[in-house]
């Protein structure tokens, strides 16, 4: 999926793998993503406003964190070296399908 931004999906594609995604992610991955904006400086300050702000646990959201970082659809940096919460490629692909705006020919 390197080539992400250059992949063309028609519709009754995306609409696939929309269906597949909401399967596959659950709600909590599929909340983190939506709500990654690159203003927080770490991981931790992300997650607890998040956790707030929805009421979650937030070793939930860690550990959804962390699955959505194996995955390469995030990025973060570590206790040592913090840096804000990032979409990948790959992780604004799959969210551009999750929020129905797949790509077209």
């Amino acid at each position: 999926m390197g080539n992400a931004s250059l992949m063309s999906i028609a519709e009754s594609e995306a609409k696939v793998l929309r269906k597949l995604l909401l399967r596959a992610l659950n709600e909590n991955q599929r909340l983190i993503l939506q709500s990654i904006n690159g203003k927080h400086r770490s991981l931790n300050a992300f997650l607890e406003e998040l956790s707030k702000k929805e009421n979650r646990p937030i070793s939930t959201l860690k550990l959804n964190a962390r699955i959505l970082k194996e995955l390469g659809l995030i990025e973060y940096g570590t206790k040592d070296n913090p840096k804000p919460v990032t979409l990948t490629e790959e992780g604004r692909l799959v969210l551009r399908l999750l929020e129905g705006d797949g790509y077209s020919e």
